[in-house]
């Protein structure tokens, strides 16, 4: 692609265009890579059925060839709303070979989120179930760019889904040259507004994640892969069956989310690396099981609160290794490794990446001064500029530059880095909350709650809880005294229950008669959270 090209979708091209050392330059090749050297190897996993390496090539390019009988190539978007299973695996990895820009959208996604998404990325394809058939057909007025739904459980609506794996040997598809910078996945992300914004990688950044850490000895190349989070989530693909199939292993979906029959699991089928967030670790405890021995722990997605690792320690005796990632990276952009950080610390630097603290002007601050995490690729060694920063936000042209100035990244999040180079973030971007390793803005709660005509002002802020790390709370000013706040509670929970992701919807309701607020009549958030939160 050229810099017009690029700027075209709002993007900006990569500063460098270095291949890793001595790994693939591309997603696109690794699983005919993988069929090459072991075909006859476990390669994925889910509750139907089972694929070797070389039953999974022919299954990509049975689903490539079916792409392309629609019309899918090179830079269009095929997005997907499936639960865990084998075939959002395999249509992610046939879009890759095709070129194509990969869109995944959680399938608990209110309607209207998805709504945005598909108009948003223009996506020409959507493969769902008959779960959402519903939601789907009520959104595809609003979707011209959307010419193909294909529901991979329904036979008469699924494309040829279905048909076309029974004959996956006999398949061909087209092999175009990749470039490995141009788009390959948009990745949706709240904003601080609420509104879902796309983060664009390339298969460039996605491979170059793995490549680094295998590299540097980190992230144990040998081990079994397998996910309970949703691989919609691009960033779980990429710590899932990205990493897994670089490294020749297979990739397997967890029956559940559930800590019983996932640390079970882990057991009987020798799991060495799935995601954890927080709460999964909350409840591990609670529940008292033992771990495998070959098993360490990990956590991601929300800081660990202190009492968790703690108590972890007191029963596992290790420590849980803490890590700092975002959307924008992508996934990990520090670990603590195996060493145990200072209290409140997220890991060092990634070996490939080099984290700077900046101020508001982007000028680099000393040792221990907070300021905005801002991070880069190493400029010395072998894995010199071989990071390549996010492409930019999809359709915004001043975002990505805002994103990207002065040649970093800038998370928006903000830190400081001690003299031997451990992050702590003191706090995330905006308000942001972090409840149970999901990111939930308080402006698109409070856009839902203001639309009820008995609310005269609201806020929503964040109160801290041991489990999820952070509860959302919601402040009510009624419009007027003799409303039944009562009644009001109930109908505002009916209502973000019909507008918002179950996760996003409050915890706790408070109503207050009036706001605490500034000279310029804004209302002043820490007193609030200083209002819900007990005293110690």
């Amino acid at each position: 692609m050229t810099e017009e090209e690029y700027a075209t979708f709002g993007l900006q091209a990569p500063p460098a265009r270095i291949d890793p050392p001595g790994a693939p330059r591309d997603v696109a090749g690794l699983i005919a890579r993988a069929a090459a050297h072991c075909p006859d190897a476990e390669a994925l996993v889910d509750s139907r059925r089972s694929y070797n390496f070389r039953e999974l090539a022919e299954a990509v390019t049975a689903a490539a060839a079916l792409f392309d009988g629609a019309g899918i190539g090179a830079g269009d978007r095929v997005a997907a709303s499936l639960g865990n299973q084998n075939d959002l695996v395999i249509a992610f990895f046939a879009a890759m070979r095709l070129g194509a820009v990969w869109v995944g959208i959680n399938k608990i996604l209110p309607e209207g989120d998805k709504r945005h998404i598909l108009a948003h990325s223009g996506a020409k394809l959507l493969l769902t179930d008959s779960s959402l058939a519903a939601q789907v057909d009520a959104l595809r007025g609003d979707t011209p760019d959307l010419a193909h739904v294909w529901m991979v459980d329904d036979a008469a609506r699924d494309g040829g889904w279905t048909a076309a794996f029974a004959d996956a040997a006999d398949a061909t598809a087209p092999l175009p040259a990749i470039d490995p910078f141009a788009p390959a996945a948009i990745m949706y992300t709240s904003g601080t507004t609420g509104v879902p914004k796309g983060v664009v990688h390339s298969q460039h950044n996605m491979i170059v994640v793995p490549a680094a850490a295998f590299a540097h000895g980190l992230m144990t190349p040998d081990a079994r892969r397998g996910s309970a989070l949703p691989l919609t989530i691009t960033n779980v693909m990429i710590l899932g069956p990205v990493s897994a199939f670089l490294a020749y292993r297979p990739f397997l979906f967890a029956p559940s989310i559930k800590i019983d029959p996932l640390i079970e699991w882990i057991r009987e089928r020798r799991i060495g690396q799935v995601a954890f967030v927080p709460t999964m670790i909350y409840d591990l405890l609670q529940a008292d099981l033992d771990l495998p021995d070959h098993f360490r722990m990990s956590s991601g997605g929300a800081p660990l609160p202190h009492a968790i690792r703690e108590a972890f320690f007191e029963r596992y005796g290790y420590h849980v290794s803490p890590s700092y990632g975002l959307t924008e990276a992508p996934t990990v952009v520090a670990h603590s490794f195996d060493a145990v950080p200072p209290d409140g610390a997220s890991g060092h630097a990634l070996p490939h990446l080099e984290i700077s603290i900046r101020d508001a002007e982007g000028r680099p601050l000393a040792t221990g001064a907070v300021g905005e995490v801002c991070f880069g690729p190493v400029r010395t060694g072998p894995w010199a500029d071989v990071y390549t920063p996010p492409l930019g936000y999809w359709r915004e042209g001043e975002k990505t530059a805002a994103l990207l100035r002065g040649g970093v990244v800038h998370s928006g999040d903000h830190g400081s880095l001690d003299p031997d180079g451990w992050l702590t973030i003191a706090d995330r971007s905006s308000d942001l909350i972090l409840r149970g390793g999901s990111n939930v803005y308080p402006a698109e709660i409070e856009r839902v709650l203001h639309a009820h005509d008995g609310v005269a002002d609201c806020a929503v802020v964040p109160k801290p809880d041991l489990r999820m790390g952070m509860l959302t709370v919601a402040c009510i000013q009624p419009a007027r005294s003799d409303i039944d706040r009562a009644v009001l509670e109930a109908e505002l929970v009916a209502l973000c229950r019909e507008k918002l992701t179950r996760y996003k919807i409050p915890d706790e309701w408070r109503f207050l008669d009036s706001f605490p607020r500034n000279a310029m009549g804004k209302i002043v958030k820490p007193k609030l959270r200083e209002l819900v939160t007990p005293a110690d």
